[in-house]
């Protein structure tokens, strides 16, 4: 159960799932609606940040993840996702399972550390 505390004081709760960073991170490059912030590059296998401060300020809070650009890029680093160099000076990342049309890939984005382990270090 999530509970969302807004400045009016009253609360409203819901039952969500927790939602990884990747499925978050997808959901908000899928929202055409900030399109002028973040959206998918053109190939739609690399996404776009195109203005960092409203990103910080506006719609990483409304996806639950730290409005700190820094902590952000940790994430995008931590799980995988590599800044795509171009010609132009853009904030541009990719990952192999982060394609535009098949938000169930980004669930096979998991932690670097944790992805680099064998399978036999998780049985007990």
């Amino acid at each position: 159960m999530v509970r969302d505390n807004n400045c009016g004081g009253s609360s409203r709760s819901s039952i969500r799932p927790f939602r990884s960073f990747p499925s978050r991170l997808y959901e908000m490059v899928d929202d055409t609606s900030m399109d002028a912030i973040i959206s998918w590059s053109e190939s739609g296998k690399s996404f776009i940040v195109w203005n960092q401060t409203e990103l910080c300020t506006h719609v990483l809070p409304k996806f639950s993840l730290s409005q700190k650009l820094s902590k952000f890029t940790f994430m995008l680093d931590t799980f995988g996702f590599k800044k795509v160099e171009s010609e132009e000076e853009r904030w541009e990342y990719a990952n192999d399972n982060f394609v535009r049309g098949k938000p169930e890939l980004a669930e096979e984005i998991h932690k670097r550390y944790m992805a680099s382990l064998p399978p036999k270090a998780f049985v007990f």
